[in-house]
């Protein structure tokens, strides 16, 4: 199932979807060709949802998001596989960017997040 986050504000609607799992969202990158998004968080962890909204408030992030990326949210705890070394990251949330290959594109990015610093990373 797809999850879809929309954020209304006075200048208009912004949008990017979610995928559901990490499985689902690799395959639609893959077919896509685009980059693959990943939102490392914990479950109940109130700082991950506020930071997760900050992103979506940023009109520019949230365009670059829909086209060049597919966005997936993964908690620590469950049981899906996705890239191990996500798991090894002691500041949550965290931001990974992967290609078709799953390899990190760039360290992993810290919230709130620059709109410079993720053009930088999905150059």
């Amino acid at each position: 199932m797809k999850i879809f986050l929309l954020i209304l504000f006075w200048s208009g609607v912004f949008a990017f979807s979610i995928e559901s799992s990490y499985e689902v969202a690799h395959k639609k990158a893959l077919q896509e060709d685009k980059f693959l998004m990943v939102f490392v968080t914990k479950k109940g962890f109130n700082m991950s949802s506020s930071e997760l909204q900050k992103l979506m408030r940023n009109k520019a992030i949230d365009e670059l998001i829909e086209k060049k990326a597919v966005f997936v949210i993964v908690y620590k705890e469950q049981g899906e596989s996705y890239p191990i070394e996500m798991l090894y990251t002691q500041s949550i949330p965290r931001l990974f960017v992967l290609d078709a290959n799953e390899l990190f594109v760039c360290e992993g990015l810290y919230l709130p997040l620059s709109e410079e610093a993720l053009r930088t990373c999905m150059h």
